[in-house]
């Protein structure tokens, strides 16, 4: 072959490569650096980017706020269009209030009215001279982006070469009604909408949702519990970034307590972030797991917590001494706490609080808290991984001081 030749190939072969195609994938390690969630965040601080285009299937509170903060601050970005569709009851109400609330963005529901189903996820980023294109598993989901057992395609395309370009176009040319907004499936979302597919049971709550999952699961034995785990170990996942956690403002955190409870008076006291030991799920072999969690000043500013817990929230109930001489220091009391995680009410559960009146210990010398909470027969319920990190909420009950109403979230 001549070296004219020879070079030929080698322009036409660099023509055939221009296109980047890379494997994103994400749920196999703890930390997933190329999780679409980690990609999506870097495309949308590209400023060669001038428009952005979702379509997913689902989406979800924690998906929508996370890119919902990066586009407002793209202010390059100025056509942008996001779509989501609204089957098997995975789309929530409040994604879909989120993305009502994102400015300089088109946004529609699309949902197929028969045994089809809308599936597709799709994240274009288009810029004059390149353009990526996202196309795999992933919806528009925190645990979708971040944790779930993923994979996708990152395409990344030169414009300026027609036949890179033509991937683009197909996508377009296919999903036709969707890119220039005419399919007559899609519905431009607005509160009206937002409400009538509420009403009509095709959106559900996030509270609904997780209160739904709670019910199809069958609580299992400590016995199957083991034996699944023996099969099956838990796997460490990635993450998920702080932008995309689902932050429910007070107000609508107070709506959904109401919702439970029509007699919710006073918050009493909120814990701050949840530990392992908080939980009794401690995984270091020199952490002791008491089966209690201790009434700590968490996020109440200028309380005594080796007093306000005694003296203060529980001061009405029936408190006694311990019997046992080794441990008369302590004083003991039931009472019922009323138990709602992430918006599942799991009912009353009669709890003993534990104080300790020593004022000589360590512990007091250094002002720790001296009251705690012993899980009992609710540790089932608490000693989960996934609560970790979670915040634990006091509240009281006005027409019955002896009812707690104790919230995670």
């Amino acid at each position: 072959m001549c070296d004219c030749c020879d070079i030929g190939c080698r322009l036409v072969f660099l023509k055939l490569v221009t296109m980047e195609i890379e494997v994103l994938g994400q749920g196999f390690e703890p930390l997933s650096k190329k999780s679409v969630g980690n990609i999506l965040m870097d495309c949308f601080t590209n400023k060669e980017f001038y428009s952005f285009k979702a379509i997913s299937a689902f989406a979800t509170l924690s998906g929508v706020q996370g890119i919902s903060k990066f586009i407002s601050e793209a202010t390059h970005l100025n056509r942008n269009l996001i779509v989501v569709g609204v089957n098997e009851k995975v789309t929530s109400k409040e994604a879909l209030e989120e993305i009502l609330k994102i400015e300089n963005v088109k946004s529609y529901v699309f949902y197929a009215n028969n045994k089809s189903i809308f599936h597709p996820k799709i994240y274009l980023f288009e810029g004059l001279r390149t353009s990526v294109l996202i196309i795999g598993s992933s919806n528009l989901t925190g645990r979708g982006l971040f944790i779930n057992v993923e994979a996708s395609l990152k395409v990344t395309i030169d414009n300026t070469i027609a036949k890179d370009k033509k991937v683009i176009d197909q996508i377009k040319e296919y999903f036709k009604g969707i890119f220039d907004e005419t399919d007559k499936n899609l519905k431009v979302i607005s509160s009206e909408l937002i409400e009538n597919l509420v009403k009509s049971g095709i959106v559900p709550t996030e509270a609904e949702q997780r209160e739904s999952r709670v019910k199809s699961k069958k609580v299992s034995s400590t016995e199957t519990d083991d034996f699944i785990s023996k099969i099956f170990p838990k796997r460490a996942i990635a993450k998920i970034p702080k932008e995309f956690k689902s932050k429910l403002i007070k107000n609508d955190f107070t709506e959904i307590l109401k919702s439970f409870d029509k007699n919710l008076s006073e918050l009493l006291w909120q814990s701050g972030k949840l530990t392992e030991r908080d939980l009794n799920i401690p995984k270091s072999k020199k952490t002791n797991p008491t089966g209690s969690m201790y009434f700590k000043k968490g996020l109440n500013e200028n309380i005594d917590q080796r007093h306000f817990f005694r003296d203060v929230i529980f001061r009405d109930l029936d408190w006694k001494k311990d019997l046992n001489p080794k441990t008369s220091h302590y004083e003991r009391t039931y009472s019922n706490f009323r138990i709602i995680i992430k918006g599942v009410d799991f009912g009353i559960h009669e709890l003993l609080i534990n104080h300790n009146t020593k004022t000589d210990t360590t512990s007091y010398i250094q002002k720790n808290s001296m009251t705690s909470l012993s899980w009992g027969e609710a540790k089932p319920l608490i000693a989960k991984e996934e609560l970790i990190g979670c915040n634990a909420s006091l509240y009281s009950n006005k027409e019955d001081s002896n009812i707690f109403i104790l919230v995670i979230e």
